[in-house]
């Protein structure tokens, strides 16, 4: 038979993690009894040092009063009679609760003690000589009846002569009762104390657990380890920042991104200081959601993406996740062109196939003459549009681009002319020609959108004009909308927007952005269509 136990050696050693209530029962419980224990000893010193004062101060006072006494004073002058002055004195002990009053003569000879057969011999302990040479004082010495707080007086004559001394004394055995009656009560509350410590664990680990959404210690750090090691192996840049836009964590490829040394990762940083151009408008709208959001800093174009955080409801801040728009995200884009230019082409298939039904049914009903005419009214005017472009625009990407956006602004039933004067050879640099697509291509949807807001008072009508000289590109984009207004610094701001939706109010900002990149600049009048012309110069 084999033996499980062996198979599983470490069963026994690895330990299951304590709970939160656990720990904190055991490390508030300890902390309280280690308080109880010194507060205690604290407390038995006190009390004690305070009882050995108390009778020493009382035990002066009474030597003090039976040293003035006409009877001690007749006694050391004449001790003829010392049985009635032990009886005065014992029934003074009585009254006081002293163990002992001592009275010696300047010889330190006992003439009064409570036992009879000490009575003539020397008093014991070896501090009685400084009250034979005038003081007063409160000491602790072993005498005969054993340890003692002692109060010991000269006593003087008529004369002012030291005739002797008194010693009034308490045993220290007998103070012991007392302070141990203390440290009983003291004990008391100390258990008390405990015990209310451990409720007060209890009752704060739930309140702990319930704020950490009921993880547990170890759960934690496991979970902060992974996450860290998740954040560190993504090929996005990671910043989470509070609601000021102190930056509260920062992965190293965020710094890689950004072209700032591994070291910013355990520095106080803000947002200011890792995207100082976009920290404003970034910080605004908190709760809004940015997806794919373009922008150029660290002198390349970054794809960036904002989410809003937020703890039991609350918003505690905002993520930021960045990217270089490398090739993989530049073919991401080619795809969601395409994939928009084939739903076109989908729709536009639909409209042609009901055309060429009924251009069908016309040469059916003998209608040859009709249906040659409404070949020639569809084809005419496309047909050339396409073949112009063709001709004017050598890039086959902006080309690409216009015929994309020539199918859009028809299928919205929006006119979109290419300026017959437009002449643009190829662009050689990839780079530039990246920004001028993103360039060209939102002003574009921006006229349309323009367009079609006024599409009930006049016509929608998009012209675009692109040219160029030896060292500059230039584009003008014209809509029949109702204008930019007076106000052209605001409208380049990512939260500008004449639109509804959270989409909009960001292709302005972009198209200033790749501007601000590649050095160009833009130009904003009134056109002809009655609504707003931009215009773009580019540097070669």
């Amino acid at each position: 038979m084999i033996d499980t136990k062996k198979q599983n050696p470490l069963q026994h050693i690895v330990k299951k993690p304590k709970r939160l209530e656990t720990r904190l029962i055991i490390w508030v419980t300890g902390l309280c009894v280690l308080q109880a224990v010194l507060f205690g000893g604290l407390v038995y010193q006190i009390t004690a040092q305070s009882l050995h004062n108390h009778i020493g101060d009382k035990a002066l006072a009474v030597a003090t009063s039976i040293a003035s006494s006409d009877e001690v004073v007749k006694a050391l002058k004449n001790p003829s009679d010392l049985v009635a002055i032990n009886q005065e004195i014992e029934n003074l002990r009585q009254l006081t609760d002293a163990d002992f009053i001592v009275i010696g003569d300047k010889n330190a000879h006992r003439i009064a003690h409570p036992d009879r057969n000490k009575l003539g011999k020397r008093m014991v302990g070896g501090d009685s000589q400084a009250a034979l040479r005038g003081e007063r004082y409160i000491s602790v010495a072993q005498g005969s009846l054993g340890e003692s707080i002692r109060g010991k007086v000269p006593v003087y004559d008529e004369q002012q002569n030291i005739i002797g001394l008194v010693s009034v004394g308490f045993l220290v055995q007998s103070i012991e009762p007392l302070i141990r009656a203390r440290i009983v009560e003291i004990m008391i509350w100390g258990l008390l104390l405990v015990a209310l410590s451990i409720v007060a664990a209890i009752f704060i680990g739930q309140r702990v657990r319930n704020a950490i959404f009921g993880l547990q210690p170890d759960e934690i750090a496991r979970l902060f380890s992974e996450q860290d090691a998740i954040l560190n192996t993504m090929r996005s840049g990671v910043i989470a920042l509070d609601p000021d836009g102190r930056v509260r964590k920062l992965t190293q490829r965020a710094c890689e991104i950004l072209d700032k040394p591994a070291a910013c990762i355990n520095q106080s940083l803000t947002l200011k200081d890792l995207l100082p151009e976009h920290a404003e408008f970034l910080l605004r709208n908190q709760r809004r959601k940015m997806v794919g959001f373009e922008l150029f800093a660290a002198d390349k174009r970054l794809v960036l993406s904002r989410f809003s955080l937020q703890v039991q409801g609350q918003a505690d801040g905002i993520l930021l996740t960045l990217r270089p728009a490398d090739e993989l995200e530049y073919l991401s884009q080619q795809l969601t062109k395409v994939q928009a230019f084939a739903e076109l082409l989908r729709v536009q298939t639909h409209d042609y196939s009901n055309k060429l039904n009924l251009i069908g049914a016309l040469i059916q009903m003998g209608k040859n003459e009709q249906a040659i005419e409404l070949i020639g009214q569809e084809s005419q005017g496309s047909q050339a549009q396409i073949h112009h472009l063709l001709e004017r625009i050598q890039d086959p990407v902006l080309a690409g681009l216009l015929v994309g956006k020539y199918h859009k602004a028809r299928e919205l039933n929006v006119v979109l002319e290419l300026n017959p004067d437009s002449l643009l050879g190829a662009i050689e640099r990839t780079d530039m020609l990246e920004r001028v697509v993103s360039i060209l291509g939102n002003l574009i949807d921006n006229a349309i959108d323009a367009a079609i807001r006024a599409s009930r008072e006049r016509t929608p009508y998009v012209r675009v004009t692109v040219d160029e000289t030896s060292q500059t590109l230039l584009f003008d984009v014209e809509d029949s909308g109702f204008g930019l207004g007076s106000d052209h610094e605001v409208i380049f701001t990512p939260q500008y927007s004449s639109k509804s939706g959270a989409e909009h109010g960001i292709g302005l900002y972009l198209v200033k952005t790749n501007l601000d990149s590649c050095g160009g600049s833009l130009e904003i009048g009134e056109s002809d269509l009655k609504g707003a012309r931009l215009s773009v110069y580019i540097p070669k």
